[in-house]
């Protein structure tokens, strides 16, 4: 079993899916959004600015009030944050010694 090939592009921060596909697209304000959630209209707008993650409790919070699930808020995240991860690292992580092959693991 090979190494699995990884997307050649970075996924959309969760900021941007909840501005393009909630607000934008279903004319929610940020103002709306942050008083169904009881949290400040600051956190939204970092939300969707991509200066704030999706926490477990902002997961939990978005999914209940736009009737989705909490997995789908924390799961654009760790693409988000692995994919980042990824490109900071670049080369070091190709570089590093290996002890344990997937295959071998399970």
């Amino acid at each position: 079993m090979g190494r699995k090939p990884q997307a050649s592009f970075t996924p959309q921060t969760p900021g941007e899916v909840l501005k393009r596909y909630v607000l934008d697209a279903k004319g929610i304000t940020q103002d709306q959004l942050a008083r169904a959630m009881a949290v400040s209209r600051l956190s939204v707008n970092q939300l969707v600015n991509g200066k704030r993650s999706i926490t477990a409790d902002m997961a939990l919070r978005l999914a209940r009030v736009l009737g989705t699930t909490e997995e789908f808020w924390f799961n654009l995240q760790r693409d988000y944050d692995l994919s980042e991860a990824r490109r900071a690292l670049g080369s070091k992580l190709d570089a590093l010694t290996v002890l344990r092959k997937p295959e071998e693991a399970a």
